[in-house]
């Protein structure tokens, strides 16, 4: 559920969130605490400036859930697993991790682990750790990843966490839940991940500053369990502007960036001294319609708007291309293992479809409560332009309805504010999500749910459907992948039938890199890895 600062993205977490894939290269060679990374000096990078497209709220993860805060944050912070390059979880401060029964998971955890400050990790700074991200209480932003969990506790040098109900997906929660320091943690909690206070992990790299609307710094942390770090120190600029930041990139101020929007792919390929490299994002933009109020609470409404959107026209015109039209939210490459990808696109081509047809969405709309058209006001995040713009296509389009759109563009940090404290009513809401886990149910559990309805967590449609709830509850009450596949399939006819969401296209993901420099393995799911480790020099 990882929100792009502007995962969703709760899943920013939430929604902040889709999903790709990451080379986790040689730290897969770590498991048993022996390094693969040598120290090779002759690869080192002294210095590696990178470019970030939107500022970053905080180094404390669990207040501050979003794809670009976890980006930096991975840097420095780890997790107990993590993703390798089809989405299947390796160790990471776990050496090994099981599932001796449906409620149960049992996390060992790696010895002779320091902090920054030298002292070691033990499973009670992993228990906190996971204990505060578990606490709506606390304000976690990612608590909705712990729904289903009973207790957490330490035996021995494990963590044992058992569940309420079966959670097939939890599993990956803990892929995203960094571990800090607990003696740290509990002296700044008012403060920790602020400029003040930073944070205490156990990562690669040790944050030094941190400017989150400016510079961020960090320099190699050569007692990490990892092996001596290759990238020297690091600095990380904050530059939004997409010309500013191409500029950059030509007179070599910067090394890198990610994330470039669709409509300057093709310029950053013609910077000399730059490779660009492309995977799919699993990332889907959609629109949120409020269904608790007028008018969206009419479904002839939210289906004239449906029809009203050119989605094939948006990926030509806004993503250059790099991009493919979104029938529904979870893309075809986040089944993962529960049902095969030929399977999953047949799936695809059943669902009814929204294609771009103003005769039908004016069909709609005479049959709504609302045949002469209606105002509302559509805000956008100013770090997402392409969003704006496919706001600004719909606007055009409705007007020829009568239904008057206006499109504003808000500070990022205002519009996360607003989807995390879910005033009512909400209003429509244009969303980019990146799915936090490689299973369809990600965005089904954080979108759909009635129970997400509320703060700091991702229905912010208000969708309640007491049929979607039960199919919801079957996927998740069973581990067999046929039953979790049909049951995820009719959820997604249903939420087909019912657009509380408007699926608008999924999105590819570029970076821009330097050819001084290597990047070992690159796709969607480096922002929870830490990603410099993967950077040498050529």
């Amino acid at each position: 559920m990882r929100l792009r600062h502007p995962r969703a993205t709760r899943r920013a977490a939430r929604l902040c969130a889709a999903i790709a894939v990451i080379v986790v290269g040689a730290a897969l060679a770590t498991v048993g605490g022996a390094s693969a990374r040598t120290d090779v000096r002759s690869a080192d990078v002294q210095h590696l400036t990178w470019a970030l497209g939107a500022p970053i709220r905080g180094l404390e993860y669990t207040h501050s859930a979003d794809s670009g805060t976890a980006t930096v944050v991975s840097l420095g912070c780890e997790t107990l697993v993590k993703y390798d390059r089809i989405g299947r979880l390796r160790p990471a401060l776990a050496t090994s991790f099981t599932t001796p029964n449906t409620l149960t998971r049992i996390y060992t955890i790696r010895k002779n682990v320091k902090f920054w400050d030298g002292t070691t990790l033990t499973p009670e700074d992993v228990v906190f750790s996971l204990q505060r991200a578990a606490s709506s209480k606390a304000g976690s932003q990612i608590a909705a990843f712990y729904t289903a969990v009973k207790s957490i506790k330490v035996q021995g040098n494990r963590v044992v966490i058992r569940l309420k109900q079966p959670d097939p997906y939890f599993r990956y929660a803990v892929a995203v839940t960094y571990i800090l320091q607990k003696k740290y943690w509990q002296a700044n909690l008012k403060d920790i991940g602020t400029p003040q206070k930073l944070t205490m992990c156990t990562g690669p790299h040790r944050f030094t500053k941190f400017q989150g609307d400016g510079t961020t710094e960090l320099v190699a942390f050569d007692g990490y369990w990892g092996g001596r770090p290759a990238v020297r120190s690091i600095t990380l600029k904050v530059i939004v502007n997409e010309a500013t930041r191409l500029l950059a990139m030509r007179q070599g101020e910067i090394d890198g960036s990610f994330r470039l929007s669709q409509d300057v792919i093709d310029q950053w390929k013609r910077l000399p001294n730059t490779s660009i490299q492309l995977a799919p994002e699993l990332r889907t933009a959609y629109l949120s319609l409020d269904t608790a109020v007028e008018p969206w609470n009419d479904v002839h409404v939210r289906r004239a708007v449906a029809y009203s959107f050119d989605k094939a026209g948006l990926v030509r015109a806004v993503l250059r291309g790099y991009g493919d039209v979104a029938p529904t939210m979870p893309p075809p490459e986040q089944w993962g293992d529960v049902m095969p990808q030929p399977q999953v696109r047949a799936f695809y081509r059943t669902l009814p479809k929204y294609s771009y047809n103003l005769t039908k969405a004016k069909a709609e709309l005479a049959q709504s409560g609302f045949p002469d058209g209606f105002k509302a006001t559509l805000p956008y995040p100013d770090s997402e332009q392409t969003l704006g713009k496919a706001a600004l296509s719909l606007s055009e389009n409705l007007k020829k309805l009568g239904i008057d759109l206006t499109v504003k563009e808000v500070p990022t940090d205002a519009w996360f504010a607003t989807l995390y404290n879910h005033p009512s009513p909400m209003g429509p809401q244009i969303i980019s999500w990146g799915v936090d886990y490689p299973d369809p149910a990600d965005a089904l559990h954080f979108i759909y749910d009635s129970k997400a309805a509320v703060k700091n967590n991702f229905n912010t449609a208000n969708y309640k459907n007491a049929q979607m709830d039960r199919l919801l509850a079957a996927q998740q009450n069973s581990v067999t992948n046929a039953v979790r596949a049909n049951a995820i399939r009719r959820a997604l006819r249903l939420a087909s039938v019912d657009v509380p969401y408007i699926p608008i296209w999924y999105q590819d993901i570029a970076m821009g890199l330097s050819t001084k420099l290597r990047y070992r393995g690159w796709g969607t799911w480096y922002l929870y890895q830490p990603w410099a480790l993967d950077i040498s020099a050529r």
